[in-house]
């Protein structure tokens, strides 16, 4: 990726954006030229529903049907639940944001890339200094979805459909970058991202 750029700003940022515009390649890459820690909220989130407190409230709420053969959760039946109803999808993220967000304001410092892909769904993030938000094209973010998840058109659709509207997301965001092109056109857009930073400074 190249060596690490000369950076004055301290701060949290926060990387954000489409499903499949390639948030993850996007935040290693700002991490490794800023030389910044990073961290993953659906890493986080993995780990956090074994949680004992939140693994009680699932069962309360879905039964042992949640459990796998281990008796922990479940994450795919979950997964299976939540994205096939509105209540549900409701119920899982008032149960699991606040204490993502707040197990991330906990382990990261400044000089912080977290990826937060429903950061504003969430909220709880008035800690994060600036957004960056990566958005793509709908045929590269399919075809992402279909070599890394397995995922068909109707699975990005049907998962999109519980996300806040892309208009609004980006209007909350600080600077958006596109991911439509190859590994150097990131690069390259995540340099122009850190010029920025370096002339905004807040």
């Amino acid at each position: 990726m190249g060596q690490e750029i000369k950076n004055k700003i301290m701060a949290r940022i926060a990387l954000t954006g489409e499903i499949g515009a390639g948030k993850s390649t996007a935040a290693k890459i700002l991490a490794e030229k800023l030389n910044y820690e990073s961290f993953n909220a659906d890493l986080i989130a993995k780990d956090l529903w074994q949680n004992e407190n939140i693994k009680n409230k699932l069962i309360s709420h879905y039964k042992n049907f949640i459990l796998d053969e281990n008796n922990n959760i479940d994450l795919k039946k979950l997964a299976q639940i939540i994205f096939n109803d509105n209540d549900e999808y409701k119920f899982s993220c008032k149960l699991i944001h606040p204490v993502v967000m707040s197990e991330l304001k906990k382990i990261s410092g400044y000089n912080s890339v977290i990826e937060i892909p429903l950061i504003f769904e969430a909220g709880f993030y008035d800690w994060i200094n600036y957004i960056l938000y990566v958005g793509a094209d709908f045929e590269s973010r399919l075809k992402r979805c279909e070599i890394q998840r397995g995922w068909s058109k109707n699975e990005l659709l049907r998962r999109e459909k519980f996300l806040m509207p892309r208009e609004e997301r980006i209007k909350l965001s600080d600077y958006i970058i596109y991911n439509d092109g190859d590994l150097k056109d990131l690069e390259r857009e995540i340099l122009k991202f850190i010029e920025w930073l370096n002339k905004t400074g807040k």
